[in-house]
């Protein structure tokens, strides 16, 4: 996964929503059209088997979402639907899609949070292409899912590899589509925020025929959604920066001293709107004319460039450590300004959607399924800044203006010398000398992916029945997925270099230096390719415009020109899907006394292309973007074979209504690493007596590694960290942290605190094999004959995955590093430092080298998550007064732990607790019916979370918290949303809606933003107001 640019501070601005779904009916009470299908006779195929059966019941948990809960509130993306429901972590939202490059307006799904790359995700039991071609190139975006021929959504947990093959580890997602539509139906609806932003809107038609005397039907879908993007600017709570500060060091251990303070109006000290210098005391002069911390250490005086070139003091409450800290409140930039954090991305879809069936007999009807989807995406990402070293990489000082800049007034250089002096330093008296300025280039303006994706799927095929009661399935399935992203604004880093470069010609003009001194013409210095820098060298100089970079305002529409390009880049999924099945039962030969054996047995073949390649500019590293390689590994191909079978030992006899044991096995061979691998599992079902049945299964799962695990180049990449060694940090880790970085020479006084992150390198492994994973789920379903209407089920799951594929993040590696018994691990040797006297390439004493680390992916972890899952449901005619319903939704969960340390594979990480992993969560509704009018009440509960890591605060596994004094308070709070939504049948053909999401418009806690990956759970939004109508002709 590529992660963007961005720029970092003392204090950082989090995030947080997500949109208000209906919780599902409760585990196997089915939506009314499956219902139907089972009064009729029918033989039901449920998902996660392939053996019909007569009844909708299943051996392991599923949860159903009728298709039309998808309309019940005022998403319009079925990903934030169902990323509502408690079994579902909100990884990819629309609040917190737009964290990495690429990924702006997906929606992806993440069942137990185990990743979306575990969780398979299905149309009609089918694979569908993925849409993700710079994540895992592997998950469908849902959002392209035809909203309105949906039928339900089944959710399945536990591994399900025996019957659906790779990915299937945490479970299943499938989209079960409706085969039959008869009419025309046209729905639109609409909706804002209680801000008047943030609108959404979806116009849908269906149209459906029957023909040829009702044995064939087809039915066409037309849908366009539209998003509204909205900013952090645009919300009184949001275009503040609000967040705790590191406020006290522990350099020994938790000192009961608190370490972080709560601030409601952050700004920052490293970076600025119109620019930024620093002036830091000396040591010898003793002088603090811009306050001390706690600890007495003086911070850095700051000053502001203004608009019109002059320098003043930064105003407001200085907080936090020296020597940056922040202020609170006054006069600097907090990078909440206009449209620089963006919230929700815009986005355009337009889908169209085919479906039909013809029975020429019943030993043979053909099928088919078609779609088209483009959407187009917006995204606003933070502009590029500059910080002394960020460009140059403190190799080439270009990044630096120098004191003789022409852009600099007299009058400034006055002001800036003064400046030095109060905190003892002596004025610059020597043109030369750099001048280290920290700036936003937001005059640029923000940088905007747009990205275009289209998507194509065609499924054909033919089933049928023969031998009595034998079916078959023949099918082919083509999927392509292609992207388009432009970057606009996008920051051409050798053209920067030449035009902050400024000098006067001889006739007293301001001009680019390399346009007057050829000394000065020099490429970028970073360029993946110095012989495409070169060939572009002399047409940038001569086009180059000098820069002005002291003040907001400053950068002219001539010098923004000259900087920025938009640049494009492309890539592409295919994947092809070749399958076949028989199922069926042994009726003919003989039967069991509970009744005769069903079997399924099959074949498939897959086979996926991954393709992309960025621009030149952006692979070549000579734009402010990650510098993308080109990917374009080899085809992914699997052959596999498949069984399946479901014995009813025995039925009605006395305390035993119903047993039936039943299991699946599949064997898979991979082109490549993998080879041949296995899955495999097996159920019972036992009623002993109608109203309860009781129900368990185990099953053996696996993933294999996918083209972007195998085949991703080692490439440059951006990471967040904390130096575990500075001052601040090295009291928080283990007990042998002090030692270790004492023994790897840094000295006690270091305290290196960054202020954007740090480049490294990250990449995959062809050697890489399959992960493997083991699931149980024991549960129980009761349906009382004496309580007609209800519906409950309990159902506990245990979920292992062993040798997981990944690599540790950035932060793991260097905290593993100092955390063990001593420096003689293996994650020491992943990363360099500078020596004593610093680096060539601009590092201070000690720091670590940027684009040393290297991450790469590999077959080593584990993970444990177990939990209980309560579904329930109740419905109830109430005569003349109406009908009532409600459903409730509930997971608690009781471990979930990452084995991420291959020196002490037993250490845990708990996930449990942490921000987006709450252990507990409910969705409940309620819909009262009467007459021609509807109305429904949603609440949802989601618990309470730790700020930070759950290790800080509790111990774990016997281990000691690691950070006791991390903050005052410990959790976020717990959080209700309620929902209400009123419909009414103005006729059997017309209805109407509208309703109220988070009625009570209650906001993310302490200042998060919905943007990050765990605070994605909490919605952002607010108060939404929606109406819709739908008619039918």
């Amino acid at each position: 996964m590529q992660k963007s640019r961005f720029l970092l501070a003392t204090a950082l601005a989090t995030s947080a929503p997500i949109l208000l779904a209906q919780p599902a009916w409760a585990q196997d009470a089915a939506p009314q059209a499956a219902e139907d299908e089972a009064d009729g006779g029918d033989v039901i195929v449920v998902t996660g088997s392939r053996i019909g059966r007569p009844n909708l019941e299943s051996t392991v948990p599923i949860t159903s979402v009728g298709g039309n809960e998808i309309f019940q509130t005022g998403n319009t993306s079925v990903g934030d639907l169902l990323n509502d429901l408690p079994a579902l972590r909100s990884t990819f939202s629309q609040s917190n899609s737009s964290r990495f490059l690429g990924t702006a307006g997906l929606n992806l799904l993440d069942l137990r949070g185990l990743g979306t790359q575990r969780t398979l995700v299905l149309v009609n039991g089918r694979r569908h292409v993925g849409s993700d071609i710079l994540n895992n190139a592997v998950s469908p975006d849902t959002n392209t899912f035809p909203s309105d021929l949906i039928e339900r959504i089944d959710v399945v947990t536990g591994g399900n590899s025996a019957v659906y093959g790779s990915d299937a580890i945490a479970g299943v997602v499938n989209f079960v589509l409706k085969k039959n539509f008869e009419g025309f139906q046209i729905r639109g609806q609409g909706g804002t925020s209680t801000y008047g932003d943030a609108g959404s809107y979806f116009v849908s038609g269906v149209a459906g025929t029957n023909f040829a005397e009702d044995r064939g039907n087809i039915a066409i879908n037309l849908e366009y959604t539209r998003q509204d993007p909205f900013f952090a600017s645009q919300r009184p709570n949001l275009r503040k920066n609000s967040n705790f500060v590191v406020v006290d060091t522990d350099p020994s251990g938790s000192d009961g001293v608190i370490d972080r303070a709560f601030f409601n109006d952050l700004r920052f000290t490293t970076i600025s709107n119109g620019g930024l210098l620093q002036f830091s005391p000396t040591i010898a002069s003793g002088l603090a004319p811009c306050g001390r911390d706690a600890a007495g250490a003086a911070f850095r005086c700051t000053f502001l460039f203004q608009p019109d070139g002059s320098i003043a003091p930064q105003t407001g409450q200085r907080v936090g450590i020296a020597p940056n800290g922040n202020f609170d409140g006054g006069n600097g930039t907090n990078n909440r300004e206009g449209n620089l954090l963006g919230i929700f991305p815009a986005l355009d879809r337009y889908s169209a959607n085919l479906i039909g069936h013809f029975t020429v007999s019943d030993a043979f009807e053909p099928f088919i399924e078609a779609k088209y989807v483009r959407t187009e995406s917006t995204s606003f990402g933070g502009p590029a800044f500059f910080q002394g070293s960020t460009i140059g990489g403190g190799v080439d000082l270009r990044e630096r203006p120098r004191f003789d800049n022409p852009f600099l007034s007299d009058a400034t250089r006055g002001q800036i010398n003064a400046a030095r002096v109060q905190v003892g330093l002596a004025p610059i008296t020597n043109g030369a000398t750099r001048l280290t300025l920290f700036k936003n280039l937001s005059d640029l303006g923000p940088r905007q992916e747009e990205a275009t994706r289209e998507t194509y799927r065609i499924v054909g095929g033919a089933s049928g029945t023969f031998n009595e009661d034998w079916k078959y399935e023949v099918a082919l399935n083509y999927g392509e997925f292609r992207e388009k992203t432009k970057v606009l604004g996008n920051l051409n880093q050798q053209r920067f270099l030449l035009a902050i470069d400024a000098a006067r010609n001889a006739a007293g003009q301001i001009v680019c230096r390399s346009q007057i001194d050829p000394a000065a013409a020099l490429i970028f210095p970073f360029s993946n390719d110095d012989t495409i820098a070169q060939s572009q060298l002399a047409a940038d100089v001569a086009a180059c415009v000098p820069l002005n970079p002291f003040g907001q305002g400053s950068i002219t529409p001539a010098m923004r020109n000259y900087l920025v390009q938009d640049t494009t880049s492309r890539g592409s999924i295919k994947q092809f899907v070749g399958s076949a099945f028989l199922s069926g039962d042994l009726s003919q030969l003989f039967e069991l006394p509970g009744g005769p054996i069903g079997f399924a047995v099959g074949a498939e073949y897959r086979r996926e292309t991954n393709f992309f390649k960025a621009d030149d500019l952006v692979a070549n590293g000579l734009t402010f973007y990650n510098a993308l390689p080109l990917f374009d590994p080899p085809a992914f191909e699997v052959k596999e074979v498949f069984g399946e079978i479901r014995a009813p030992i025995l039925k009605d006899v006395p305390f035993v209504h119903e047993l039936t044991l039943s299991g699946a096995g599949r064997i898979s061979d991979y082109k490549g690493s993998t080879g041949t691998v296995y899955a495999y599992n097996g159920g019972i079902d036992y009623s002993p007596i109608e109203d309860i049945r009781f129900r368990a299964s185990y099953a053996r799962s696996v993933r294999a590694p996918n083209l972007s695990d195998l085949f991703s180049s080692q490439s440059q990449n951006f990471a967040t960290v904390g130096d575990p060694c500075s001052a601040r940090n090295i009291g928080t880790g283990s007990a042998t942290r002090p030692a270790n970085c004492a023994a790897a020479g840094i000295p006690a006084a270091y305290d290196f605190v960054y202020t954007s992150s740090l480049q490294i390198l990250s990449g995959g492994n062809p050697d890489l094999t399959e992960e493997t994973s083991d699931s149980l789920t024991i549960g129980a379903v009761i349906q009382p004959r004496y309580v007609p209407g209800l519906s409950l089920s309990v159902d506990y799951y245990n979920i292992k995955v062993n040798n997981i594929i990944t690599a540790p993040s950035a932060q793991q590696i260097l905290n593993a590093c100092y955390d063990a018994v001593d420096l003689n691990n293996q994650f020491c040797s992943l990363f360099q430092r500078a020596g004593a006297a610093g680096a060539p390439t601009g590092e201070v004493a000690f720091q670590i080298l940027e684009g040393s680390l290297q991450q790469t992916l590999l077959n080593y972890a584990k993970s444990k998550t177990r939990g209980l899952d309560v579904e329930a449901s109740y419905k109830r005619d109430l005569g003349k007064i109406g009908s009532f319903s409600t459903r409730f939704t509930y997971t608690h969960v009781f471990q979930n732990d990452d084995f991420l340390n291959p020196a002490d594979p037993g250490r845990a990480d708990q996930s449990l607790f942490e921000l987006g992993d709450p252990q507990n969560a409910f969705n409940w509704d309620t819909e009262f019916k009467r007459g021609n009018a509807t109305l429904g009440l949603q609440l949802r509960y989601i618990g309470k979370q730790v700020l930070n890591a759950f290790e800080d605060f509790f111990a774990v596994q016997g281990r000691p918290p690691e950070n006791a004094d991390f903050a005052a308070k410990k959790f976020f709070p717990s959080v209700f949303y309620q929902d209400v939504r009123l419909g009414l049948d103005v006729n059997e053909k017309f209805n109407i809606y509208g309703g109220l999401d988070n009625v009570f418009n209650r906001k993310p806690p302490f200042g998060l933003t919905g943007t990050g990956g765990g605070s994605g759970i909490y919605d952002t939004r607010g108060r939404f107001f929606y109406a819709g109508v739908r008619a039918k002709f």
